[in-house]
């Protein structure tokens, strides 16, 4: 038997304590993947094995279009949302759904996104249990009190990336912790939680767009905040925003959100180009390039002076001040990550010290790695879905394959994140087939839930509820009896 619910337990209480809220009851969901971004569900909930849309349904309303999954506090759930060209934050009733309040943010102008995946309301709002603070890539950061009322706002610049900003703020003492890797301009961001003053700003300019979610990490008497970055996981003190150290082996673009379990940090991350063999790109020397190219011999080129090709495919990554030319420290900086990048997972625990740095990598991993879909640390055991439907498991300490690329029955890709409640892991697909897979050793497919619609927010399994955000609804599945 592992000795997961009682490390669970501890973990969150821990977690909760060091960001300084009201301490989390076990059927809360504080933040993006739950208590400490974990994605676990408490010791003893029970989200229901089998459910879809005429099966185990505690209640479905209409929701407007966003990819923010659902956060919970007592009887509220919250949550973001866009319609008619209008941001929202939006409080609902846990037991029946039904509406509280909604709040409109209107921007001066809406931040591009993926014409078909993307959305302005992808970052998951967080919640001190006191106040709400959500975070839009076209407006920055507002909080409101939990009745609704708008106590600051932070206004940010535009995200520089046209997939738009999707890392959810997380919590850290007094301090509300953004992080906008983008194309030009990454930084993170330190607010007073009270006020919205900024606290500390760090530029990081060799970290080009990201988009995963920092987590916190206790360890050795103190506390990280550790920030997936590019080729780089880095830990932050959270006082200042200094480095205390990084960490190698991230993607060019991190989607993933690094997790924690049993003293050890784990990674896991993918992007198109990684993988050494026949698919790594790689970039020419941009002097001849540049003079074969360069038609109106100006230094630098434009869109239309790139031949076709994986360049040209990725003109507005390159293109980080956005002055419509790639230029040569834009050139030789993504050749740089391109030269370096290796897809793969990794685990980390510090040494006798408490220092953390590559010596201290227990494994490394190049299997069945996510791209967008967050890993999952759960009872004892390291979980990984990678697109088109592949579930992997790996022993935590060693790296040990326990079973690789198991194929879950529900095939597309996987935007939302692994989330595990005791004896099981969720893994649920954009077409919105949830599979429900038993937690263990060997694979086994518990149930296939087909929710008939596609989903992109991470679910949320609180007490005896499984919360579903799906492309026009917000679901809550429980089971009608009790196991």
């Amino acid at each position: 038997m592992h000795p997961f619910p009682a490390r669970a337990a501890a973990v969150a209480s821990a977690m909760a304590a060091t960001v300084g809220i009201a301490l989390a009851g076990a059927t809360d969901w504080p933040r993006f993947r739950g208590p400490g971004g974990l994605g676990l569900a408490a010791p003893d909930a029970r989200p229901p094995l089998v459910f879809g849309p005429a099966t185990n349904v505690a209640w479905r309303i209409d929701m407007p279009a966003g990819n923010a999954s659902p956060i919970v506090w007592g009887n509220r759930i919250f949550a973001t949302g866009f319609a008619d060209g209008k941001l929202l934050v939006l409080a609902f009733q846990r037991d029946t759904g039904r509406e509280s309040w909604r709040r409109e943010i209107v921007p001066a102008k809406i931040e591009e996104v993926h014409p078909s995946l993307g959305n302005p309301a992808s970052a998951t709002p967080v919640t001190d249990g006191i106040r709400i603070y959500s975070h839009f890539g076209s407006a920055g950061v507002v909080a409101h009190d939990l009745d609704g009322r708008e106590l600051w706002r932070r206004p940010m610049p535009l995200t520089q990336t046209e997939y738009g900003a999707s890392s959810s703020p997380v919590l850290a003492g007094n301090h509300l912790i953004q992080l906008l890797d983008q194309d030009g301009g990454s930084h993170v961001v330190a607010l007073d939680k009270t006020t919205g003053a900024v606290v500390w700003r760090v530029d990081r300019p060799e970290m080009r767009r990201g988009f995963g979610t920092p987590i916190l990490w206790q360890h050795d008497g103190t506390t990280d905040v550790v920030v997936p970055g590019t080729l780089w996981l880095e830990g932050l003190d959270p006082a200042t925003g200094a480095e205390r150290w990084r960490v190698s082996g991230l993607a060019r673009i991190t989607c993933t959100s690094p997790v924690v379990g049993d003293g050890m940090l784990f990674a896991a991350s993918w992007t198109t180009g990684g993988d050494r063999g026949a698919e790594h790109i790689e970039m020419p020397e941009f002097a001849p390039f540049l003079a074969e190219h360069d038609r109106d011999k100006n230094g630098k080129l434009s869109f239309d002076e790139l031949p076709p090709g994986q360049v040209k495919q990725r003109f507005k990554h390159l293109d980080g001040n956005r002055n419509g030319f790639i230029e040569r420290g834009e050139w030789e900086s993504m050749a740089a990550i391109f030269a370096r990048v290796e897809n793969q997972a990794f685990a980390v625990k510090p040494d006798a010290t408490g220092r953390v740095s590559d010596a201290g990598v227990l494994w490394r991993h190049k299997k069945g790695v996510p791209y967008v879909a967050s890993p999952l640390y759960h009872e004892g055991r390291f979980y990984m879905v990678k697109n088109g439907g592949m579930l992997t498991c790996l022993e935590p300490g060693s790296g040990k394959a326990l079973y690789q690329e198991e194929r879950l029955g529900a095939i597309g890709d996987y935007y939302a994140s692994l989330v595990g409640s005791p004896g099981r892991v969720y893994a649920t697909s954009q077409r919105g087939v949830v599979t429900v897979v038993r937690a263990g050793d060997a694979f086994g497919v518990l149930a296939r839930n087909d929710l008939g619609e596609p989903v992109q927010a991470t679910p949320v399994p609180v007490g005896d509820l499984l919360l579903v955000r799906s492309a026009g609804h917000l679901q809550a599945f429980r089971e009608s009896t009790a196991r």
